[in-house]
Parts: structure tokens; C-alpha cells; sequence
């Protein structure tokens, strides 16, 4: 499983720069795709927002794999308390990076997205559609916390 995430936010990663990439070249006019119709926007604020919350999920699912990996390295009697130090920190560095990366990722899509939309949309559309994975995010990282405080033993 935990192999699993490794390769899931590399995927994420890559998925992210490339939106970006691709998102850049769209707002100078260089399009990959042909301009998306513009009924469109609302099936992909709802894309978006489910990869945000799929974002959110994973990272915390993300998180808790790493956490176990940090105590088995910490709890080996043979460790410096230097390299327990190290372990702690990297975990930390780890933890951060994949939030990160399960975040950016959807974000990067709907930079992408808004200029893959046509102008007679509206003028707050493109930017709204940013909020989307934002807030499906946030949902899908209080829903796995909750969900992993419900399913933990006290």
C-alpha cells in the first residue's frame, strides 16, 4: 500500500507540472486541446472538485504511511539521537511535500481547465473553477481525518 502512494504522488507530481505546462501554454493561446464547449464548466468544477477531495484523502492516507515508517526507524534501539532527529524531520519534510503535491495537482488542472474554456463563459467563471478543488480539498482532508479518528481506537 504504501508503494502504492509513493507511486500515486509521483503520478500526481508529474500530472501537476504538466497542467502547468499546459495551463501556461493555453493562456498564451497555444492550445493542446480544441476549447472546451462552454456546458462544460460545470461538469469540471465537479471533475475538480473530486480530485481535490481524492487530493485531501490521500494525503492524509500519505501521511499516515509515512508516520508508520518514521516509528520503525525511530524505535530501533541502535539509533543515535541524532539520526532519530534526522528520521523526525525527513518524516516532517515528507509529510509536507505530499500534501503539497496532492494539492497543487488538481489546482494545476483547473489553471489548465479555465483557459481551455471559452470567453463567452462569464467573466468569473475561469477563476471560480480554481475554487473547486480547493474546497474538495478541504472536504476530502477533514472527511479522512475524521474517518481515520472514527475507525481508531481510543
Amino acid at each position: 500500500m504504501d508503494r502504492r502512494l509513493e507511486s500515486l504522488q509521483s503520478a500526481a507530481a508529474v500530472l501537476g507540472v504538466v497542467a502547468l505546462g499546459a495551463g501556461f501554454f493555453a493562456s498564451i493561446g497555444l492550445r493542446l486541446l480544441p476549447v472546451f464547449p462552454a456546458a462544460a464548466f460545470w461538469p469540471l468544477a465537479l471533475v475538480l472538485g473530486l480530485l481535490g477531495a481524492g487530493g485531501g484523502a490521500t494525503t492524509v492516507a500519505r501521511a499516515d504511511a509515512i508516520d508508520r515508517r518514521r516509528w520503525e526507524v525511530v524505535e530501533d534501539p541502535l539509533l543515535t539521537s541524532g539520526e532519530r532527529e534526522y528520521a523526525h524531520k525527513e518524516a516532517e519534510r515528507q509529510r509536507r511535500w505530499a500534501g503539497t503535491v496532492f494539492f497543487a495537482a488538481p489546482v494545476a488542472l483547473a489553471y489548465w481547465a479555465a483557459f481551455q474554456l471559452p470567453a463567452d463563459v462569464g467573466a468569473g467563471a475561469p477563476p471560480l473553477l480554481a475554487l473547486f478543488p480547493l474546497a474538495g480539498y478541504l472536504v476530502g482532508l477533514l472527511g479522512a481525518h475524521w474517518w481515520r479518528r472514527r475507525r481508531t481506537p481510543q
